[in-house]
């Protein structure tokens, strides 16, 4: 059965919210973190993969690709090169500057029972925290990211990218709400400049490099920290 464009575009869009209303119940649930760090890199693995082939199974359904998505080899070093410097950049500024900020205007959330910070304290965990990072946020979540505001473009246009922006980028901070409201609103923040790095020029490589090289300077330092 062949579907239409429009229909395809409308069966996106429904996937989308039908995540974002998941994400929202299941948050507290995905608050409590396991026991055991092996049980946490399941959780996260297996929620990407689940993501990314959602997004592979919706865009073959609108007779698209990844690589719509901007992820090509076309002046893919420059590309990547200039994601790594946007991601230092952001690591300084959000991760250091802006939390640190936000940290000393809002309170921290209450422990009740094991953090996210417990599971930095054996180095040996970065053999699966630096892969989650690159891969699990570098790539799979920057392509839904794209996948997410380029959808709300094809329906409204300009206006709908804009606003698939602030919803992405809301949604995102919502995410890492666990963690305290100010990481909830700097990961918000990096949100949006992470979507304004790609439509830079609506090239993947660009937000891929800049979200992975954050998050793997962000584990290294939580790593010394919790040390």
């Amino acid at each position: 059965m062949t579907v239409s464009k429009r229909a395809s575009l409308g069966i996106s869009l429904g996937a989308i919210v039908l995540y974002w209303i998941y994400q929202i119940v299941s948050q507290r649930q995905d608050a409590i973190l396991p026991a055991h760090f092996s049980d946490l890199v399941w959780r996260i693995v297996r929620g990407k993969i689940i993501v990314l082939t959602a997004l592979f199974l919706l865009l073959r359904l609108e007779g698209e690709g990844f690589k719509t998505l901007g992820l090509t080899g076309h002046k893919w070093s420059k590309h990547f090169g200039v994601g790594l410097l946007f991601g230092l950049a952001m690591f300084l500024t959000l991760n250091v500057g802006l939390a640190a900020v936000m940290h000393s205007l809002l309170p921290r959330p209450a422990a009740n029972g094991p953090t996210i910070m417990s599971f930095f304290k054996e180095p040996g965990n970065l053999l699966a925290w630096l892969p989650i990072g690159i891969f699990g946020g570098g790539v799979v979540e920057e392509l839904q990211r794209i996948f997410i505001f380029t959808r709300f473009e094809k329906w409204l246009g300009r206006p709908g990218l804009i606003l698939g922006i602030v919803l992405s980028s809301v949604m995102f901070g919502l995410g890492h709400r666990y963690q305290g409201l100010a990481i909830a609103i700097s990961t918000a923040v990096s949100g949006s400049l992470l979507a304004l790095v790609y439509l830079r020029r609506r090239s993947a490589l660009e937000p891929i490099a800049a979200h992975a090289v954050s998050d793997v300077l962000a584990m290294l330092a939580a790593t010394m920290l919790a040390r």
